[in-house]
């Protein structure tokens, strides 16, 4: 079959529409683009700066961050234009106490340095209340609000946790079907554990299709290894770094044209490390629903 290509330059309400017709949307919050599934992303080039060390493994306990990420059609997007996420809504974790925490280099400059477990930030640390998961939420926020790939939450448990991500505003798709701008950008320590990722309209309904990131996903950045602070469970630097590696997800690998919410899980079924040490950030690949491509095979 020749191939297609439409360019809508559409209001909001009549691309929805359009997007029910065409794929048997759900909602306007999340199209389903239908059975064909796309491949994996290339990974785009993730450039990362470490102020005040030359030496990218001497700054594990200070600022390592992600400072543009450069695609292989040529264009880039910088810090400035990163989606940070501005929700995290229901938190669960039921595994032990001193294993779930969020954490920064000691000499970070960007992010809150320190550490915060799970279990104390009710004044308890006994248990896991469900202050504690509310007010861990909360923080989250701040911990992912940034680009200092040190700043992230840790978990040294097989319990695994869950909870649904908003960002601070809805990310498109740059093409309605294969190509090498990822929208989202999972990474993890090591890249060694195993979590499910599920798009959700805006009443937090699952759309799309629910996509398993495993280790063999999760490669070493491009065009430099990056490397992140090793602590211990008291919060102190070990010996050694983590490579940070990271996943790139084009949003049609989620079945979507586009979306704001969407679930983690890392109690996968089936075996693999449930313990992810995680950062997430979002990038607008497209300038947005008035000017679309809409590719079709």
């Amino acid at each position: 079959m020749p191939r297609l290509v439409l360019l809508a330059s559409l209001s909001v309400a009549s691309l929805s529409a359009a997007a029910i017709t065409l794929w048997s949307a759900t909602s306007d919050t999340g199209s389903a683009i239908g059975s064909e599934a796309p491949p994996s992303s290339q990974l785009p080039r993730l450039v990362v700066q470490t102020p005040g060390f030359s030496n990218p493994r001497d700054a594990v306990n200070a600022d390592v961050l992600l400072q543009r990420i450069e695609f292989s059609d040529g264009s880039s997007i910088g810090s400035a234009q990163f989606v940070y996420p501005t929700e995290i809504r229901n938190m669960q974790y039921a595994g032990p106490i001193d294993r779930f925490r969020q954490q920064n280099g000691a000499n970070a400059s960007i992010g809150p340095t320190g550490i915060a477990y799970i279990d104390d930030l009710d004044g308890d640390g006994q248990s896991v209340s469900a202050q504690d998961l509310g007010l861990f939420a909360d923080q989250m926020k701040i911990v992912w609000g940034n680009n200092n790939l040190n700043n992230r939450i840790l978990l040294q448990s097989q319990a695994g946790y869950s909870f649904v991500v908003g960002l601070r505003t809805r990310i498109w798709d740059s093409d309605w079907g294969r190509d090498d701008r990822p929208e989202l950008f999972v990474f993890e320590d090591q890249g060694n554990s195993v979590m499910t990722i599920q798009a959700l309209n805006d009443e937090l309904v699952p759309v799309g299709t629910p996509l398993e990131i495993r280790a063999v996903d999760l490669v070493s950045m491009q065009p430099t290894k990056t490397w992140v602070g090793r602590w211990g469970q008291n919060g102190q630097p070990q010996s050694g770094t983590y490579e940070a590696k990271c996943c790139a997800i084009d949003l049609s690998r989620l079945g979507v044209t586009s979306t704001r919410y969407f679930k983690i899980t890392t109690a996968v079924s089936g075996g693999g490390e449930a313990s992810a040490d995680l950062k997430i950030l979002a990038v607008d690949t497209s300038p947005g629903p008035a000017a679309q491509t809409m590719t079709f095979d």
